[in-house]
């Protein structure tokens, strides 16, 4: 049995990655979704420029999958560590409690209640998933699949498969078109499609936790830099079949355009690949050059899920803010960035650390705030 005490460090950083680049990612939200300047008094905002487009996709394409892969490693090792009443217990709270209420929150905030998920759709989707993969591992047949060793064969046919969800995903979610990877908007709003591309991430990380062989592999030097450059490679091929499909459109625009499904499905192949490709790179790359833990990694780490949660509104109060102040979209954008995490740690201890949410985001066990019970 693994020891209690071991830790996954570079795994925890890279989850904590992926939530941190939310902050990146929405940064240029103002410009994004014009709406938004609204609400803060800016009429007629100019769009993006094609740079932080850029970006976007860049992040778009393997963040929530990593996110999703990684959860289903851990998923495995609490299941395999507590045991899985224990697991859906802790899920419950930390994930679908904490989605319920910070979702709510967001409701009341905007004006309406009208069931929104927001930019936390991800932890409902998640806490589907929890209860789907508790149910499946439940059954002996199946719990004996995920705990075997892989072969390179088998492993090639994951990355098939992984590859083929993209396209799978555009046929389920009906619609031909590069915004069916719209996240789900409401809790009665899943799309089918997104259900299965994010569960097959879930799961290939459960398979990952039984054949942590990968890793050593991934860590090689040649083998890092190798994944490296066809990363790099895959995402210009896909930012090229971008602009041959949607040309200098603008987002605002895409909902009443027409594509070439046949455009659309080549291109939806290339994003596939590029979200593998970069997956195994970050893994791959942490698992190389982190080892062990420290007091910076475990801050960052402790921070990453709260200020996720948190972020948004400080975001774009700030976006608005520099843009308000005259500065250009480059500025804004680095700007937005730095003082939105900022304000989100000054945030996070005064309102989380230290207060009964906790309890709900980080666990009672691992919270500051203890209650006290016969004078104790």
């Amino acid at each position: 049995m693994e020891q209690k005490t071991l830790r996954y460090h570079n795994l925890d950083f890279l989850r904590a990655f992926a939530m941190m680049m939310g902050l990146v990612m929405h940064a240029p939200l103002l410009f994004w979704q014009p709406d938004f300047a609204k609400v803060f008094g800016i009429e007629n905002i100019a769009p993006a420029e094609e740079w932080i487009n850029i970006i976007g996709r860049y992040i778009n394409n393997w963040r929530m999958p990593l996110f999703f892969l990684l959860s289903g490693f851990f998923s495995i090792l609490i299941i395999k560590r507590k045991g899985t009443s224990q697991f859906i217990r802790d899920r419950v709270i930390r994930v679908g409690l904490t989605c319920l209420v910070f979702s709510s929150l967001y409701d009341i905030a905007d004006g309406r209640f009208d069931f929104t998920t927001h930019h936390l759709w991800f932890l409902y989707e998640l806490i589907i998933f929890v209860f789907c993969f508790a149910f499946l591992y439940r059954v002996k047949t199946i719990k004996d699949l995920f705990d075997r060793k892989i072969s390179t064969q088998i492993f090639l046919i994951l990355f098939v498969w992984l590859v083929a969800t993209v396209p799978v995903a555009n046929i389920l979610n009906n619609w031909w078109h590069p915004l069916a990877w719209k996240p789900s908007t409401t809790y009665f709003d899943l799309k089918l499609g997104n259900l299965v591309y994010y569960f097959s991430y879930f799961l290939i990380g459960v398979i990952f936790y039984s054949n942590q062989h990968i890793f050593t592999k991934l860590k090689d030097g040649k083998t890092v830099r190798i994944i490296g450059i066809l990363a790099v490679l895959a995402f210009l091929l896909r930012v090229q079949s971008d602009y041959l499909i949607v040309g200098d459109a603008h987002l605002k625009d895409l909902a009443q355009m027409q594509f070439d499904p046949v455009m659309v499905i080549c291109n939806s192949l290339l994003i596939g690949v590029n979200t593998i490709l970069w997956c195994l790179f970050f893994i791959g790359l942490t698992s190389k050059f982190i080892a062990s833990g420290s007091a910076i990694l475990r801050w960052f780490v402790e921070l990453s899920y709260p200020i996720y949660i948190i972020h948004i509104i400080p975001i774009v109060m700030m976006s608005a803010l520099f843009y308000r102040a005259g500065f250009s979209q480059p500025i804004v954008f680095v700007l937005t960035i730095i003082a939105g995490f900022i304000v989100c740690v000054i945030l996070y201890y005064i309102l989380i650390k230290f207060t009964p949410l906790n309890w709900l985001i980080n666990g009672y066990s691992k919270s500051q705030l203890k209650i006290k019970v016969g004078g104790r």
